[in-house]
């Protein structure tokens, strides 16, 4: 989405220079990445993003050089054999069919720009662009009331992982997480642990009692709590709380026998979705390093969030990438 890369068109836009976003705004059958994928050309040639897995990022780069010199923005397609000026454009591996538009944005695109300083900033956002001919890549503020074709993105506010204890996986747990794109809140009671220093890449670090720090955060169902601590003073009141509140996903770390003495500690607490609950934590892949073990957490994070088995693709029938399911 072109709102993912909102830091990086917000710094090139605001020296003053322009920058070309090229978006996929149709897709069929198979294709590695979904309707909204946004790759941008900066200035200098640097890209950031991608639509494909590589098939058609060649072709964009020379779209969009061309559209940064014009003005004017393209609308490409690629995988349509039936359409004559597609004949020459690069063919989708995959076997699908990609619509770009490819346009061009600068200091002036003031609803635009506004749009990508709300998703730089985690708030919901909405932007409109039509995809006519005359008015392509045009901003269009009543989409709603629109006849002729446009493509609508939204964008809601970040969605925040929330990890427990300031050990050292949580470390590794957090550089995942912000790759990933999550708002990162550490929390810690031991500020010796807890430190800039240790975890730069997270957007919060708070020290305090996990439980009572817990209860001032928003969760909601795009909140992944991650519990690490190892501790059994406050583990099993925050697990509650998580559950309770409705956070997307929830894990614990801990060995078998420590997942069984806390079931039964939130039973006495009479904790409701216990089934829902990730303990211990993360998908099987035979992690031992902190590294390996947070690789395994954000894949199964990512798993519940889109409604994935979380197994390997190898065996399996059907598409490899579909749309992911909505959490309730």
């Amino acid at each position: 989405m072109i709102f993912e890369l909102a830091p990086r068109l917000l710094a090139v836009l605001d020296t003053g220079a322009p920058v070309v976003v090229a978006t996929a705004v149709s897709m069929t059958g198979s294709a590695p990445s979904g309707v909204g994928t946004s790759m941008a050309v900066l200035p200098g040639g640097q890209v950031v993003g991608a639509i494909s897995g590589g098939c058609v990022e060649g072709s964009l780069f020379l779209t969009a050089e061309q559209v940064l010199e014009t003005g004017e923005a393209v609308f490409e397609r690629f995988g349509f054999d039936d359409d004559p000026d597609a004949v020459w454009a690069p063919a989708l591996r995959c076997g699908g069919r990609v619509e770009v538009l490819v346009h061009r944005v600068t200091s002036d695109d003031a609803l635009l720009v506004s749009a990508l300083r709300d998703a730089a900033a985690g708030l919901p956002t909405s932007l409109a662009v039509s995809l006519e001919p005359g008015t392509l890549g045009v901003v269009v503020t009543a989409p709603d009331g629109c006849r002729d074709r446009v493509f609508v993105e939204r964008s809601d506010h970040r969605p925040r992982c929330v990890v427990v204890g300031a050990v050292e996986t949580a470390v590794a747990v957090t550089n995942a997480a912000a790759v990933l794109g999550y708002a990162v809140t550490v929390v810690d009671p031991r500020p010796v642990f807890l430190t800039d220093e240790r975890f730069p890449a997270a957007d919060e670090r708070i020290v305090g009692w996990p439980t009572r720090v817990l209860e001032g955060l928003p969760v909601d169902r795009t909140t992944a709590v991650v519990v690490l601590s190892h501790d059994d003073r406050f583990d099993a009141e925050v697990i509650d709380q998580a559950l309770r509140r409705g956070a997307g996903y929830v894990g614990a770390m801990g060995s078998r026998s420590t997942h069984e003495r806390r079931l039964a500690e939130l039973h006495a607490l009479g904790t409701p979705d216990l089934d829902r609950l990730r303990s211990p934590i993360g998908l099987d892949i035979g992690a031992r390093t902190p590294a390996e073990t947070a690789v395994a957490i954000m894949a199964e994070v990512v798993a519940v969030r889109t409604g994935s088995s979380g197994g390997a693709l190898t065996g399996g029938s059907g598409p490899i990438h579909r749309v992911p399911a909505r959490v309730p």
